[in-house]
C-alpha cells in the first residue's frame, strides 16, 4: 500500500503544474555570490553563500540523485518527443561549465507540455550516478515552457570512440572565460547529442547549481553516448571537476520508460 501511495503521488506530480521558477537559466543570469566545486564555496556551502541559495541545503527534492534498481517502471509515461532544429554555434566557458546557447525554435514535449530548448552544457564526472557509479561526463539539455517551468534532459557520456558532434564543439572552445563566441558558418543539431535508444528515467528534482531551485522535471537517458578519452581530457583541462554530489532521494520515486523497437 505504501508503495502504491508513493507511486500515485509521484505520477500526480508529473502531470501537475510545478511551482513557477523565477530562475531563467541563461548565460547572462548568474547568481551574485561566488560559488564553485571546492573548498569554502563548494557544494556543501552553497546554501550559506546567499539567502536565495537556501534550497541548496533546505530542499528535499534536490538533484542529482543516484538512479538505482528500485525504480518504478511506468509504460504510460510515453516517449519524449524531440523537436530539435539546427542552430548556429554560440559557445561560452562561464567558469563553471562549457555551455552552448541554442537558437529559438527547438523543443521537447513531455507530459503533454512543450518546453523550448534554451541551452545545453556539460559536467564531469556525471552528476547523476547509476547504482552508485558515475559516468565520465553528463550533458544537460535545459528547456523552459511558457509558464516558466523547467525540464532537463540528461545524457550520460562514457569513454569510448571519438564523438564527431563533441569534436565540433571542442574545436571552438573559447579561450577566455565569460565571453560567448559565435563560430562563423558552423551549424549544429542538438539531436546528435542523444542516444539512438531513448529509454529514460523520470523524476522531480532541482537545478544542480545555485540557487538549486526545485520543480524541475528531469529525464535522464538510460543509454550512454560515447566520447573519447582525449575529448574528456580536453573538457576537464578547461573546466576541472564540476559535479554536485548526489542528493537524498527522500520520498521520491524514480520512474522508467522503456523504449521498444
Amino acid at each position: 500500500m505504501k508503495y502504491l501511495i508513493h507511486m500515485m503521488i509521484t505520477l500526480a506530480l508529473m502531470t501537475s503544474h510545478s511551482s513557477m521558477l523565477s530562475h531563467a537559466w541563461s548565460a547572462s543570469d548568474h547568481p551574485k555570490a561566488h560559488w564553485g566545486y571546492e573548498g569554502d564555496t563548494g557544494p556543501g556551502h552553497w546554501g550559506d553563500l546567499q539567502p536565495d541559495f537556501h534550497e541548496c541545503k533546505e530542499g528535499n527534492k534536490q538533484s542529482p540523485v543516484d538512479i538505482h534498481n528500485t525504480k518504478v517502471t511506468v509504460h504510460g509515461l510515453g516517449p519524449i518527443k524531440f523537436n530539435y532544429k539546427e542552430s548556429g554555434l554560440k559557445i561560452i566557458n562561464n567558469g563553471h561549465t562549457v555551455q552552448i546557447n541554442y537558437e529559438q525554435g527547438s523543443s521537447v514535449t513531455l507530459g503533454g507540455k512543450t518546453y523550448d530548448l534554451l541551452q545545453f552544457h556539460f559536467h564531469s564526472p556525471s552528476e547523476h550516478t547509476s547504482n552508485g557509479k558515475a559516468h565520465s561526463m553528463e550533458a544537460h539539455l535545459v528547456h523552459k515552457n511558457q509558464d516558466g517551468e523547467l525540464a532537463v534532459v540528461g545524457v550520460f557520456l562514457t569513454k569510448g570512440k571519438q564523438n564527431d558532434f563533441i569534436e565540433t564543439l571542442w574545436t571552438h572552445l573559447p579561450k577566455k572565460i565569460g565571453q560567448e563566441e559565435a563560430a562563423e558558418n558552423v551549424r549544429i543539431q542538438a539531436a546528435q547529442l542523444l542516444p539512438t535508444e531513448q529509454s529514460f528515467y523520470r523524476y522531480q528534482g532541482s537545478l544542480t547549481t545555485p540557487p538549486c531551485s526545485e520543480g524541475v522535471v528531469w529525464s535522464v537517458m538510460k543509454t550512454p553516448v560515447e566520447v573519447s578519452e582525449e575529448q574528456i581530457s580536453r573538457f576537464t583541462t578547461a573546466i576541472h571537476d564540476n559535479a554536485r554530489p548526489v542528493q537524498p532521494l527522500n520520498e521520491r520515486v524514480i520512474l522508467e520508460w522503456q523504449y521498444y523497437h
